[in-house]
């Protein structure tokens, strides 16, 4: 558990400590009168909404929970913890269970919800982009901010020797990191991609191999971007030169069709994209590969 979740547990611990403290102090029927109504369903209403919020940032603390997941969780929390305290003040001198204290709480719970959703909205549509190289990528990435709510996402099971592929795929946290981009890493495993080409060693650089390994990157992309229920997804490879572009375009555009999740279909190497790209990778020192990644590409400068 991170420091940042343990905190905020913690927290919400002391919350729900300070609402016992409150709701189990005895308290003399003379001093509740009909005039203190009002003002106790809005004490209410406010303590459980304050304690649902703070349920809310505990699962937000969880990177890649799901929203829906964390709002569905906290509501059932906060109405548990509401339900428990009305029963609870049975047993206080004074106190007295109350529907209308319930059903202040409830409120108190849906306003917290309703905050966190009004303030956790990105009226920007969510882009998922597939990177293979951040040096290329970075300046993509970040000019895609204007427009998008930009995701990252790791996937090259072509890339070769694996010191290459974590040396690469370091240099991509750290730009993550840097640019305050979520960050997604899938599986490597460079023998089922050597499986999958089996018998196209031989192949010309942006030829049928090549192909077949855009859209092996590309259809994980597709998929992941349905999982996460993003907007849109795309891919940085059009970037470089040596590139199939319209291979790529192509494989995106199927992939729309084929799983109903719109393919941005941007060549980011038009108005001088590679060159911009190169321009910001020097200038945030980033490692700069001579090769597009496999073995097959490694005796070739091709990015």
């Amino acid at each position: 558990m991170n420091h940042d979740k343990a905190g905020k547990i913690f927290i919400t611990f002391c919350w729900m400590a300070f609402i016992l403290a409150l709701v189990g102090w005895p308290m003399p029927v003379s001093l509740w009168g009909e005039k203190l109504t009002f003002y106790d369903k809005g004490v209410h209403a406010v303590l459980f909404g304050v304690l649902t919020y703070s349920i809310i940032l505990c699962f937000k603390a969880e990177k890649g929970y799901p929203l829906r997941r964390t709002y569905y969780y906290s509501f059932l929390l906060g109405l548990g913890f509401t339900s428990f305290t009305e029963i609870y003040q049975n047993y206080v001198p004074g106190r007295t269970a109350s529907e209308l204290d319930l059903l202040a709480g409830v409120i108190g719970i849906i306003i917290a919800i309703g905050y966190d959703f009004f303030m956790s909205h990105d009226p920007k549509p969510k882009l998922l982009i597939h990177v293979c190289c951040i040096s290329c990528s970075a300046y993509s990435a970040i000019s895609l901010k204007k427009d998008f709510k930009v995701h990252l996402f790791f996937y090259n099971q072509n890339i070769f020797p694996k010191e290459e592929y974590y040396r690469r795929l370091d240099e991509v946290k750290k730009v993550a990191k840097r640019l305050k981009l979520p960050l997604f890493v899938g599986k490597y495993d460079h023998t089922a991609w050597q499986k999958m080409v089996r018998g196209r060693e031989m192949d010309d650089e942006r030829g049928e191999r090549c192909r077949m390994c855009y859209d092996e990157r590309l259809d994980e992309t597709a998929k992941l971007a349905v999982k996460k229920r993003f907007d849109y997804f795309t891919t940085i490879l059009t970037v470089s030169p040596h590139k199939d572009t319209g291979a790529i375009m192509e494989i995106g555009k199927r992939l729309e069709d084929e799983y109903g999740v719109r393919f941005l279909d941007r060549d980011f190497k038009k108005q001088d994209g590679y060159k911009k790209s190169v321009t910001v990778s020097r200038e945030m020192g980033l490692y700069r590969q001579d090769y597009c990644g496999c073995e097959f590409s490694r005796t070739r400068i091709c990015n």
